[in-house]
């Protein structure tokens, strides 16, 4: 179960044609590009920087802002000092009193943050794609046929072999509130954060929220996350999701599951939310849970492309049920992080720029939740690999505490835990430590170009399936390998009493 379909059944629309009777007449036309992109998203200016270096004819039609901004960046070098923060306050190293405030305040982080996200917009500019070739168009516009498809802007006939939608999505609630009563994520991150309260109550389970809730938390905010699931990260393996939940909660978050919101009021100068059963007051709610699509006054129905509110419908290709029409990143659902939308894009363009021949496949792509530790997994889970191959399976778990680099560090929490078949092919990993997010990336090269591990215990105990440095966090892996080993020797009585025989052998040939 990919990343995507693990939050949505999408809809299969076919092939990447219309199906034409024997009567009907083609008429060809020729076309002015060989791409349009509707967007300027993080997908979307990515797409066409890469289009334009393999040649092709691409426009990039803003659609609005001329820039969106990375909202998962911005949380993320915000995070990152919120880190820093706590490291210094729970510094385990420190003889001297405890220290009670954070060395860098939050408004700073935040000005740091948006230094970062100006950097990265500089090197994405218009400018910058405009000195690649791409034909860059500011402003709105939406879909038409006549009779070709086309997209029409500022009194121009936009004509493509096919167009790509990357439009972003934003965070919403699902219920009728006036917009004074909650914060958007994006409107957290471009306000003056000095103003920010303390009492801060956050919707959402997916990885944006957890995130958001530690970062916040390590600014010595208290927050509450409210979560409408029977658990956070549904998707993930219960006992992964619970060590995220517990270390979270070590940090005084407070979450309560299946807990859907109802209502969303301001009283006075408090925030009031129903939440299942419980009635909860706050100083600010910040919505992180439902996404909406950003496509207000594209005209998608009139080109026929099926859409609800949460998501463009696709099928493996990433055509939406216009299939000269394609959809990426956070408007077509699931987890909606940065990788999986560019690795969406490095599909599309194979498809729409040489032959639409080309699957999805998130089975050999890696995600991570950024909270600290770091959430990583790529694969299967453990549920999912039951259902595919039973009881034939190894599952391997290695907690962090028994790694000499996390006792360096003090970072002991965590676990690896691994899924291998018999023939020691590696099913999936779901990782839980500091840095998870770079030591999947092992893993998931394993995975992709199909290196084994060694099937027979023997050979795989006298070597080393992944050489690492000690002491380094890597080291759990080949932890893993090792125990990996061991069950299969442990599970194999032949080949113990052999080694047992061997070894008795030996010992009574060297008393002679």
């Amino acid at each position: 179960m990919c990343h995507r379909h693990a939050k949505h059944d999408f809809a299969s629309f076919g092939g990447c044609g219309s199906d034409l009777s024997a009567g009907d007449s083609i008429i060809f036309m020729a076309v002015d590009y060989d791409l349009v992109i509707i967007g300027s998203s993080y997908e979307g200016i990515y797409a066409a920087k890469t289009a334009a270096r393999l040649q092709a004819r691409v426009a990039l039609v803003t659609q609005g802002d001329t820039y969106l901004p990375n909202d998962v960046l911005v949380n993320h070098s915000i995070g990152e000092i919120g880190q820093l923060n706590h490291q210094l306050r729970n510094n385990p190293f420190a003889t001297a009193s405890e220290i009670k405030l954070p060395y860098v305040s939050c408004s700073e982080a935040s000005d740091w943050a948006k230094g970062v996200d100006l950097a990265v917009q500089t090197s994405n500019s218009l400018s910058s794609l405009a000195a690649l070739g791409v034909d860059v168009i500011v402003g709105k516009g939406e879909f038409c046929r006549l009779p070709q498809l086309a997209f029409n802007i500022a009194n121009r006939r936009l004509r493509s072999r096919n167009f790509l939608l990357a439009t972003g999505a934003n965070f919403v609630p699902h219920l009728n509130s006036n917009e004074s009563n909650y914060l958007t994520l994006r409107k957290l991150w471009h306000q003056d954060l000095s103003d920010l309260r303390q009492q801060i109550i956050i919707i959402g389970s997916d990885p944006t929220a957890l995130e958001l809730a530690q970062t916040l938390a390590r600014f010595e905010k208290q927050v509450t996350l409210v979560v409408r699931q029977p658990r956070i990260l549904p998707q993930e393996d219960p006992d992964v999701a619970m060590l995220v939940q517990a270390e979270l909660e070590a940090e005084e978050i407070k979450i309560y599951t299946n807990s859907p919101v109802s209502q969303l009021k301001a009283i006075e100068d408090q925030k009031w939310l129903q939440a299942g059963d419980r009635a909860l007051s706050t100083d600010e709610i910040i919505i992180a849970d439902y996404r909406q699509p950003n496509i207000t006054g594209l005209n998608l129905a009139g080109v026929d492309v099926k859409y609800d509110e949460e998501r463009v419908y696709v099928n493996q290709r990433l055509q939406t049920s216009n299939p000269n029409i394609y959809a990426c990143g956070d408007l077509i659902g699931g987890y909606c992080l940065p990788n999986i939308a560019q690795y969406e894009v490095n599909i599309i363009l194979k498809n729409t720029l040489f032959l639409p021949w080309y699957k999805t496949n998130y089975y050999c792509l890696p995600w991570a939740v950024l909270t600290q530790p770091n959430l990583a997994r790529v694969g299967l889970t453990q549920r999912q690999a039951k259902q595919q191959f039973g009881e034939n399976i190894y599952v391997i778990k290695q907690y962090l505490n028994n790694l000499t680099q996390a006792q360096i560090l003090d970072r002991t929490t965590g676990v690896c835990k691994l899924i291998v078949r018999e023939n020691g092919e590696i099913l999936g990993c779901s990782l839980v430590s500091d840095r998870a997010a770079e030591l999947i990336t092992i893993i998931a090269l394993m995975i992709q170009h199909k290196i084994n591990l060694d099937p027979n215990p023997m050979r795989g105990l006298t070597s080393l399936s992944i050489p690492t440095i000690y002491p380094a966090m890597v080291e759990i892996l080949q932890q893993c390998c090792h125990n990996f080993y061991q069950q299969k020797l442990q599970r194999n009585s032949k080949l113990l009493n052999r080694l047992k025989t061997w070894f008795s052998l030996q010992r009574s040939w060297y008393r002679k």
